[in-house]
């Protein structure tokens, strides 16, 4: 992986992968450029050039540890705005997942210069109620060990075992804070967003209900919602296939 620094002092590390037009992978909570996005960076790295970091704090982008300020969201969407400039590249077609599907609407939105068209998975715009209250049951932590295995020992493997407890808190913090302020993530900057932007989720989502979701996509000018049946948050592992059909198609209609 190639690495940046940033003003701040934060380290930056990156795949860049591939020739062609420009797509930009941003990844979800928890998550690392390879353990979210691999098949995206496998699949478009074919006949694209594919940026690919870990996101501040998270796998080989350290130090510092991940943080979640309530700002965090639009904090990571800055950072690809400065690794972008930083490359100078740009303009490129962005697909966030999760987290990183909602920071990728507010670099949409904050830096149109740099995004051509966005694709997110697995958002809504908004921390719902909904969503706190489907977490609310991974504290305390102790019980991950038993209760979460797989995710835990992915964030052992790829963070460190001193990682979890910062890391579940943390995002539990901020998303309650960010909650008890009206909830707003990426929903009040969606009409800011003038390029073309598909949202996708899975019809099995929980914590990004398709009602928020469809109202998310409908305040973008140029937005629109496709819902993956038989598939919870994460569509490129319940459906990878549909969900690169899906890409290939809002790719291809950009020309690229």
């Amino acid at each position: 992986m190639e690495r940046i620094v940033l003003d701040d002092g934060a380290t930056i590390a990156f795949h860049d992968v591939g020739a062609g037009p420009l797509v930009l992978l941003m990844h979800g909570y928890t998550g690392t450029a390879r353990l979210d996005m691999g098949l995206l960076i496998d699949e478009l790295g074919a006949d694209h050039r594919v940026i690919a970091p870990d996101l501040r704090g998270y796998g080989a982008s350290r130090p510092p540890e991940r943080s979640f300020p309530d700002d965090f969201y639009q904090r990571d969407a800055d950072d690809m705005a400065a690794l972008l400039d930083r490359l100078g590249l740009g303009p490129a077609t962005v697909v966030g997942f999760s987290d990183g599907g909602e920071s990728a609407l507010l670099l949409a939105a904050s830096r149109p210069d740099l995004v051509r068209a966005v694709v997110a998975i697995g958002v809504c715009g908004i921390i719902s109620q909904a969503m706190v209250d489907s977490v609310q049951r991974w504290l305390p932590v102790e019980r991950w060990e038993r209760e979460h295995p797989e995710w835990r020992a992915d964030i052992v493997e790829h963070h460190g075992a001193d990682q979890v407890a910062p890391m579940v808190e943390g995002w539990m913090r901020a998303t309650t804070a960010i909650l008890a302020a009206g909830g707003n993530v990426a929903l009040a900057e969606a009409a800011r967003i003038t390029c073309p932007a598909l949202l996708i989720n899975g019809d099995r989502e929980v914590g990004n209900p398709v009602a928020d979701a469809r109202r998310l996509a409908e305040r973008i000018p140029a937005g629109r919602l496709a819902i993956v049946p038989d598939s919870g948050h994460s569509v490129q592992r319940d459906q990878p296939e549909r969900l690169v059909a899906l890409l290939r198609e809002f790719l291809g209609a950009r020309g690229g």
